[in-house]
């Protein structure tokens, strides 16, 4: 029994037993693959639960659910590690509310850029077969290849399918809801060792936060965005770009009478227009630079294929590691709900001012 069959099977169970009465998970499209919610036993067979393609966070589909009000039904939401703890980010900052959801999450094979699988239709069964073997595949996103919590986390999520280092699937719990919930099941939990799977995975990450880094200060982030449109559709993407109100999607604000291009092309010698486009990037990434889970749904939603995730992964990256802060991987409060008066003393002076 494959992988998505064995889930579907643990799904139908679940409906019969009535431990659940609506399903959240990847179904598959005619090129690719989105979410779908379902409330019948009848249409499990629909989903495919572990897909090739990540077209949207499905985090965000959560938060569109419960947004307003809790979910009225038991629901069982499928989702990858980078959007469980994309779950619990959204958690945090009240933009989902869990009660009533139980989040199952897998060992992740990573998955394939939507516009790839569009020509080329990988089987999930081939992405699968290389986290088994302990590697992972040359075909996935570039933010797949160097996620740094590639296995489900204890605290992240309610239940876990291990699939590395395990001679058949196994179940184990990842909360007390996700206990109670195998054991109303008639699943005895089971184990596997991730570790080395993991280790590979951050070693990778490390040499790429070393070597994808941008340089060059201000003219080399404009050079590496040079090809832009001004599009957003980074933002739109993002799980964490969840304003209702967007300050970059009020045009009027930078609107200026001629005279201030005028006077910024004299000063600086000539300027590249649209002007906002740098600030655009570099305003998201005080935003929401903090709380980057790393899904890397912002460099697949560009239209010129911009690497973004060089952007946004590395420096979320490091404004993490200013703060000590690990987002959607425990219940630390994010840094910008949390106002300490006595910190980052470290940065006093750096721009000149008194310390």
């Amino acid at each position: 029994m494959s992988e998505n069959e064995l889930l579907k099977k643990f799904l139908k169970d679940a409906f019969e037993k009535g431990l659940i009465e609506a399903v959240m998970a990847p179904a598959a499209t005619q090129d690719s693959y989105t979410y779908a919610l379902i409330t019948k036993k009848e249409d499990v067979d629909k989903l495919t639960p572990i897909a090739p393609v990540m077209q949207w966070n499905g985090a965000d589909m959560l938060r569109r659910i419960t947004k307003l009000k809790k979910a009225e039904r038991r629901m069982l939401a499928i989702l990858r590690p980078c959007e469980t703890r994309t779950f619990k980010e959204l958690v945090k900052f009240n933009q989902i509310n869990p009660e009533n959801i139980i989040v199952l999450t897998y060992d992740c094979p990573g998955t394939i850029h939507a516009r790839n699988y569009k020509y080329d239709k990988v089987p999930v069964e081939e992405l699968i077969e290389e986290i088994k073997k302990g590697g992972k595949s040359d075909k996935i996103r570039d933010s797949c290849k160097v996620c740094e919590y590639p296995a489900p986390i204890p605290g992240v999520g309610d239940i876990a399918l291990g699939l590395v280092n395990a001679k058949e699937p196994v179940f184990f719990s990842l909360s007390d809801i996700g206990k109670e919930f195998l054991a109303a099941m008639g699943i005895q939990e089971g184990s596997r060792n991730a570790d080395e799977w993991i280790k590979m995975h951050r070693e990778r990450r490390e040499k790429w936060l070393e070597e994808e880094r941008i340089t060059g200060g201000r003219k080399g982030i404009e050079e590496f965005l040079s090809s832009c449109l001004n599009c957003h559709n980074c933002k739109d993407m993002c799980p964490i770009c969840f304003c209702k109100e967007c300050f970059f999607e009020d045009h009027s604000v930078f609107d200026y009478e001629s005279s201030k291009y005028f006077n910024w092309a004299d000063d600086k010698d000539g300027i590249r227009l649209p002007t906002d486009k740098t600030l655009f990037h570099i305003g998201r990434l005080i935003h929401m630079g903090t709380s980057c889970i790393g899904c890397g749904l912002c460099q697949q939603a560009c239209p010129m294929d911009i690497p973004l995730y060089r952007l946004f992964g590395i420096v979320g990256n490091d404004l993490q590691k200013v703060f000590d802060y690990k987002p959607g991987v425990n219940d630390d409060i994010p840094p910008v709900m949390d106002f300490r008066e006595d910190e980052l003393h470290e940065f006093e002076g750096l721009l000149g001012g008194e310390e």
